[in-house]
C-alpha cells in the first residue's frame, strides 16, 4: 500500500499571517532561508508544530475515516531530535503524553518516515516538536497513511461561490484557486471544481474562466438564490458533483483548507458520508479567534454559536476545540464554509428563497443534518464584529425566522412572534421608531404568505428596509455630550416607583413634559437594553464604541402613539392568523425549494 496524504505542514506564507504565527507553530529560533528552500532552526531551539493548522486531528481522524495509522514525513537535513506528543484536556488545563522521540544526524537532505504510535483513547490531537542541535533544516512535511486505493472514496468536489461587486475578494480567490489547486500537481485538480455565481454581473467571463473553473452571471437573488444556483450547477455538471461546497466571497481562505475536506471525504466511512462538513468561522479582524464552526437557535429565537470565542494561537484552545462539545437543540452550519453531499443537497431539495439569512439555519435543519467540524478547516469572514444593520438583524432575520418556522416545522419549541413583540416594545421604550417599524414590517410581509417570497424583489426591499437604518455620526459632533466608551454597556439599578411610572407612561409617552429631562443620556446602539439610564428623557444619544460614532433618538410623541397603536394591532393579527398562515407555507414549501420553481425565479 502507497502512502496517502492527508494533510501538509504548512506556514505562514503571506504578510498578514506573521503576527498569528502561533496558529502555525510555537517557538522562536526557526528562520526561511533566502531562497525559500528551507526553514532553519537556531542550535538547542524548539518548534513545535502542535498548532491549528500543523496538529493532527487523530480522534476525529480514526472516528470519521476508515485509516487506522498515521505517519509524519519529514523532509529534513542536520542534526536535530523529533518528539510526537498527544494531547488532551483533564478536567481543565490540557495534557501532553509523549509518544516518541528520536534524534537524527543528516549530512544530506532526506525523507523521514515516522509513525505515530497507538495512542490511548483520550488522546484529541497529536504534534511533533523538532529541536535543533546543528545546522537543522525543515524542508517540507505532512502527515499521512498507508490505505489501499480501493478503499478510497471517488469525489467530485464543486466549490460554489456567491459574489456581488465584492471583487477585492473573488478575484484573489479565484486565482488563490487556479494557482494552488486547479493548475498544480495535487490528485484533487482533476476533481475539483469552482462555479462562481456572480450576483452582480460584472465578473469578466472570458478572462476568469478555465477548465473546472465557469462564472455564472446571476440575478441579484441574495445568498439563497446564488448558492441554489451554484446546487443546480454542481449536479448539472458534466460529471455531476459528489459534493458542494459552499462558501462566502467575502472571505480569507487557504487553499489547504480546501485540500484537506477533499481528502476528508474520499476517506469517510459509510456511516458519516452523509455529514456536512462545517467550516469554522474566524474574525478577519483578529485572525486567530474563532467564532464559529456550529451555531444554534437558541431557545429565546437569536442565533449564536455552539463553543465561546477561542483563541486559535494557544495550544489548550486547538486542544479543547476537538474535544467534545454538549450538543444543543436546532445546530446548522453556517454557509461561509459548508460542504454538503449531493445526495442532500439534490435539484428536488435546494434552498427557501429568503434572499439573504437564515437560509443555511433553515437548510441543515430541515435536512436533519449531521456535522463534521475540524480544526484548519475554516475561513476568516470580516464585519461581523464593528456593525449592526437594523434593516438585516431586525427585519431580515426575523421575517425569515418566521418564514423557515412555518414553512419547514422547524423550532417549534421558539416563540420568534412573542420575541419580536418584545423587541419592538423595547424600541419604542428607547425611542428608536425606525427599528420599531422594521419589527412589524417584518411581521406584515410574513402574514403577506409564502406568495411574498416567491417574487424575486429581494433587493428592492432590503435597500427599501435600509434606508430606515440609523445614521450614525462621528462622536465628536456630540461635544456637549461627555461619553464614556467603557460604560456604553452598563445599567443602574431601578427601584420599585421607578419601575412603575416607567412602565405607567411608556417612558415618558404619556407623561407631561415637564416632567421630562432634557439633558441627553448615553446609551447602546444595539441589543443592549439600558431602561434605568433612559428613564424619563427627552433624548437619547444611541453609541457604537466599536466605531466610536454615535446618533441622537427624540421623543417624538405623535409618531410614539402611532407606532404603540400599530404595533397592538400587529401583534393581535399575527397571534390570530399564526396557524393558517403557517399550512399556507407548508403546503408551498415542496415548490419554493424545487427546481421548477428555481428554474423560474432566476430565469434560467
Amino acid at each position: 500500500m502507497k502512502l496517502t496524504k492527508l494533510q501538509n505542514i504548512i506556514f505562514p506564507a503571506h504578510k498578514r499571517f506573521i503576527p498569528y504565527t502561533k496558529m502555525f507553530y510555537y517557538g522562536e529560533g526557526m528562520e526561511q532561508s533566502a531562497d525559500k528552500e528551507y526553514w532553519g532552526i537556531a542550535e538547542y531551539h524548539a518548534v513545535d508544530f502542535a498548532a491549528y493548522f500543523n496538529s493532527f486531528s487523530i480522534k476525529k481522524w480514526m472516528k470519521y475515516t476508515k485509516i487506522d495509522n498515521v505517519k509524519i514525513c519529514l523532509t529534513m537535513k542536520g542534526s536535530f531530535k523529533i518528539r510526537i506528543s498527544g494531547y488532551y484536556m483533564n478536567r481543565g488545563p490540557f495534557q501532553e503524553e509523549v509518544l516518541s522521540e528520536q534524534s537524527f544526524d543528516l549530512d544530506e537532505k532526506k525523507e523521514l518516515i515516522l509513525d505515530i504510535p497507538q495512542v490511548s483513547d483520550q488522546v484529541t490531537i497529536v504534534g511533533f516538536q523538532i529541536v535543533g542541535y546543528k545546522n537543522c533544516c525543515l524542508y517540507s512535511g505532512y502527515y499521512a497513511t498507508e490505505i489501499a486505493e480501493e478503499e478510497k472514496r471517488e469525489v467530485r468536489l464543486a466549490l460554489a461561490t456567491t459574489t456581488f461587486k465584492k471583487e477585492d475578494f473573488i478575484l484573489p480567490n479565484i486565482q488563490l484557486l487556479k494557482d494552488e489547486i486547479l493548475n498544480s500537481e495535487d490528485e484533487m485538480a482533476k476533481n475539483f471544481y469552482v462555479h462562481v455565481i456572480d450576483n452582480g454581473r460584472t465578473l469578466n467571463k472570458e478572462e476568469l474562466e478555465c477548465d473546472h473553473l465557469w462564472i455564472h452571471p446571476n440575478p441579484n437573488t441574495g445568498g439563497s438564490g446564488g448558492f441554489s444556483r451554484g446546487i443546480i450547477e454542481a449536479n448539472l455538471q458534466e460529471k455531476p458533483a459528489t459534493h458542494v461546497l459552499l462558501m462566502d466571497d467575502d472571505v480569507i481562505i487557504l487553499p489547504e483548507s480546501l485540500k484537506r475536506t477533499y481528502r476528508l471525504l474520499t476517506l469517510l466511512k459509510e456511516e458519516y458520508k452523509d455529514h456536512f462538513i462545517s467550516g469554522a468561522m474566524l474574525y478577519y479582524e483578529r485572525m486567530n479567534e474563532q467564532h464559529e464552526d456550529i451555531g444554534y437557535v437558541h431557545d429565546d429565537g437569536s442565533y449564536g454559536p455552539l463553543k465561546h470565542r477561542l483563541d486559535m494561537q494557544r495550544l489548550d484552545a486547538v486542544v479543547r476545540n476537538e474535544e467534545p462539545w454538549p450538543k444543543r437543540k436546532n445546530q446548522y452550519a453556517g454557509w461561509w464554509y459548508c460542504c454538503i453531499p449531493t445526495t442532500i443537497a439534490r435539484l428536488d431539495n435546494l434552498p427557501l428563497p429568503l434572499f439573504v439569512r437564515g437560509d443555511d439555519v433553515e437548510y441543515s435543519l430541515r435536512n436533519h443534518a449531521k456535522f463534521i467540524t475540524m480544526n484548519s478547516i475554516c475561513v476568516w469572514h470580516m464585519g461581523f464584529t464593528l456593525k449592526f444593520n437594523a434593516a438585516m438583524e431586525l427585519y431580515q432575520v426575523h421575517r425569515n425566522s418566521l418564514a423557515i418556522q412555518a414553512a419547514s416545522g422547524i423550532c417549534q419549541n421558539i416563540d420568534f412572534a412573542e420575541r419580536m413583540r418584545k423587541f419592538t416594545r423595547v424600541e419604542l421604550l428607547r425611542f428608536n421608531y425606525n427599528s420599531a417599524e422594521l419589527l412589524m414590517d417584518a411581521v406584515d410581509d410574513y402574514l403577506k404568505g409564502p406568495a411574498f417570497f416567491e417574487k424575486p424583489d429581494g433587493e428592492r426591499i432590503l435597500k427599501e428596509k435600509g434606508a430606515k437604518n440609523e445614521k450614525f455620526e462621528p462622536l465628536s459632533k456630540f461635544k456637549n455630550i461627555p461619553v464614556d466608551l467603557d460604560a456604553v454597556y452598563g445599567d443602574g439599578p431601578r427601584g420599585r416607583m421607578e419601575k412603575l411610572i416607567y412602565r405607567l407612561t411608556f417612558n415618558g409617552l404619556f407623561c407631561p413634559d415637564f416632567l421630562l429631562k432634557k439633558e441627553p443620556v448615553v446609551i447602546a446602539y444595539d441589543w443592549f437594553y439600558a431602561p434605568h439610564r433612559q428613564y424619563l428623557r427627552k433624548k437619547l444619544l444611541a453609541v457604537n464604541p466599536h466605531m466610536q460614532t454615535g446618533a441622537i433618538r427624540t421623543l417624538d410623541k405623535k409618531r410614539g402613539k402611532a407606532l404603540l397603536k400599530r404595533y397592538r394591532k400587529t401583534f393581535k393579527e399575527i397571534e390570530q392568523r399564526q396557524k393558517n398562515i403557517r399550512k399556507k407555507y407548508q403546503d408551498r414549501r415542496a415548490y419554493m425549494t424545487s427546481y421548477e420553481f428555481w428554474k423560474k425565479y432566476l430565469g434560467i
